[in-house]
């Protein structure tokens, strides 16, 4: 089933994914909802409900007869959360990408202990990446769990699809997804994963398939130095 934008007041799925290609570094950076976010939201809905009811009233005449006639209750509308949940499940995939983009790049932490960095370069891998620079760096912060800093100088265009976070192991055989790329900031580490285990860093370009396995198109990689 198809959930591109049909005619309507609610945003599709396009429209959706075109929104989250045009939040930045710096958007993420804000530490509260811009002013009126959620005002807006109410309103939307608010406004959204009006519509509703008057298309509700202007109909229910007719629509009272067909009921009458089938059995059923005259002026019967839908339930108010019938209404309203698509525009409520858009406006929240858009607070929870804001607040992610928030909690991603809070890397500003001084009491994070570094463990080791390298530069990712584009050696040997898509030329997509050829121009794309980054430093990736493993700290330890203060409640002992594990983070990568990474500091992007430049990252390749990734089209229809998203730059995505990885810590591979020496044998590539096997890895872990940190998440798509934001840019500049702190992307935390599984708990239970050994980063000696894993030392590789690497940032690929992903498809918007819902396929969770690598894509095999890496942009920059680069091997921890852990004795740094």
């Amino acid at each position: 089933m198809s959930h591109e934008h049909t005619d309507g007041p609610f945003p599709g799925e396009a429209e959706m994914k075109a929104l989250a290609r045009t939040l930045t570094v710096a958007d993420g950076r804000l530490e509260t909802p811009p002013p009126g976010l959620f005002a807006g939201i109410e309103a939307r809905v608010a406004a959204e409900e009006r519509r509703q009811a008057a298309r509700d009233t202007m109909g229910g005449e007719q629509a009272a007869g067909r009921e009458q006639a089938a059995g059923g209750p005259a002026g019967a509308t839908r339930p108010r959360w019938m209404r309203v949940a698509p525009f409520l499940a858009a406006a929240a995939a858009v607070a929870v990408l804001f607040v992610g983009m928030v909690a991603v790049n809070r890397s500003d932490d001084s009491s994070a202990a570094a463990l080791g960095e390298v530069a990712l370069t584009n050696a040997g891998l898509d030329p997509a990446g050829a121009d794309s620079s980054a430093v990736a760096t493993l700290v330890e912060l203060a409640d002992g769990s594990l983070a990568l800093d990474i500091d992007v100088g430049s990252t390749p265009p990734a089209g229809d699809g998203f730059l995505e976070l990885w810590i591979i192991d020496t044998q590539v055989q096997g890895m872990y997804s940190l998440g798509p790329l934001h840019g500049t900031g702190r992307y935390p580490l599984p708990a239970h994963v050994d980063p000696s285990q894993f030392p590789v860093v690497d940032i690929s370009v992903e498809p918007t398939d819902g396929e969770p396995t690598h894509s095999g198109v890496s942009v920059l990689r680069g091997l921890l130095d852990l004795d740094a």
